[in-house]
């Protein structure tokens, strides 16, 4: 009877074991969901104490969450110095990747291997260290969303992302306003790696005038930056002011501080009409003119006044010569060498004698005359040495 009675308790006890991991395995997620998205959640690396030592099969030690490459799409983990423990490894790691908070407070419900969804007994991954069973620098673990892989001594890194960047706003400063992917309004980084900026035209109609802006990464909304930083949420617009007498509006965003920003720049002032080295110039020309005036013309006029005394004097002479009329004869021969000589007589007072020149003594009014020509000649000569001298 004892022993009758110890076989049925032991039917109980094995039906009810079987009935509770019949209920733990229904709620386990067997297959992939038909609306699985896996960037709605975190993941975290489970494992044997060959990789994760002391915090072996924790679901729940953020110490080995995987980071997420967004360009790729790829979640990644380096776990560096993992080495041989033995038989720990039977030549290879097992672990696993969870789905973190897919059921509040049952990390277990939900994770992946390296053929799909994870789930039952030994539907661990495993990490082949060969049959030697060889030390590794470094493991990777990854998770493309669906599979899980991983590889020895060759460590995920993040591949530089190239973002765009546009500035958007209202319609006081952009046409068209809020648009966050117009070209003409893309921003473009400077040639030392630093600001990207992008400058706006103005008119002198949109002085004086308020705008909202912000910096739009890759031409939409899912990311922005306002002057603070990153805009999260409604109602994170930068505020700005057009000035007076702007020519245009620039907009910047500092990849340092992720920050954006904006400046006016003035309308450029006028040029002015002749640099100043000209006055200058011609100051040197002028006096270059007037020194060759003063030299040069002073000393033709110095010349030409003694010219013209020296023609008044000829003059003279041919005026006395007019004088000699009346001659009434001359006897005179030639010499050997050309010379004429001879005398002549003449019958009118004040005669001009043909050999000298000179006037006659008895005609007052003839003496007179010449006195006079001879004064103004000499007044000319006076006035020319004056303007010399100035």
């Amino acid at each position: 009877m004892k022993k009758l009675t110890s076989v049925l308790l032991s039917g109980v006890m094995a039906a009810s074991m079987c009935a509770t991991a019949a209920i733990s395995a229904s709620a386990e997620v067997t297959e992939l969901p038909a609306d699985w998205d896996p960037t709605q959640y975190s993941y975290t690396v489970v494992g044997d104490a060959g990789l994760l030592g002391d915090a072996a099969w924790q679901p729940e030690n953020d110490d080995f969450n995987m980071s997420y490459d967004e360009a790729a799409g790829v979640w990644y983990l380096n776990l560096n110095g993992v080495g041989n423990q033995g038989s720990t490894f039977n030549y290879g790691a097992q672990y696993k990747v969870v789905v973190r908070n897919y059921v509040e407070g049952s990390p277990w419900e939900f994770s992946f291997n390296e053929n799909g969804v994870a789930y039952g007994y030994d539907s661990n991954s495993i990490v082949d260290f060969g049959e030697t069973a060889e030390t590794a620098d470094v493991v990777t673990i990854l998770f493309d969303g669906q599979k899980t892989t991983s590889r020895i001594d060759n460590p995920y890194t993040v591949a530089p992302v190239e973002h765009t960047y546009f500035a958007v706003g209202d319609a006081n400063l952009f046409d068209p306003a809020w648009t966050p992917n117009d070209p003409k309004f893309q921003l473009t980084q400077d040639e030392e790696g630093g600001l990207y900026k992008v400058t706006i035209p103005v008119t002198e109609e949109q002085w004086d005038n308020p705008f909202e802006y912000k910096v739009a990464q890759d031409g939409t909304w899912d990311v922005s930056y306002n002057d603070e930083g990153e805009a999260l949420g409604d109602g994170t617009n930068a505020l700005g002011f057009i000035d007076e007498n702007t020519a245009a509006v620039v907009i910047t965003w500092d990849p340092q501080t992720q920050k954006a920003g904006f400046e006016c720049v003035p309308v450029a002032e006028p040029a002015t009409d002749a640099p100043t080295a000209e006055p200058t110039d011609a100051s040197t020309d002028a006096t270059e003119v007037t020194s060759e005036v003063s030299t040069s013309d002073a000393t033709d006029d110095a010349t030409s006044a003694t010219n013209a005394t020296t023609d008044a004097t000829s003059a003279t002479g041919a005026t006395g010569a007019t004088g000699a009329t009346g001659a009434t004869g001359a006897t005179g021969s030639t010499t050997a060498g050309g010379t004429t000589s001879g005398t002549s007589s003449s019958t009118t007072s004040g005669s001009v004698s043909s050999a000298t020149g000179k006037v006659a003594t008895g005609d007052s009014t003839s003496v007179a005359v010449l006195l006079g020509m001879l004064m103004l000649a000499g007044g000319a000569v006076v006035v020319a040495r004056k303007r010399v001298t100035k």
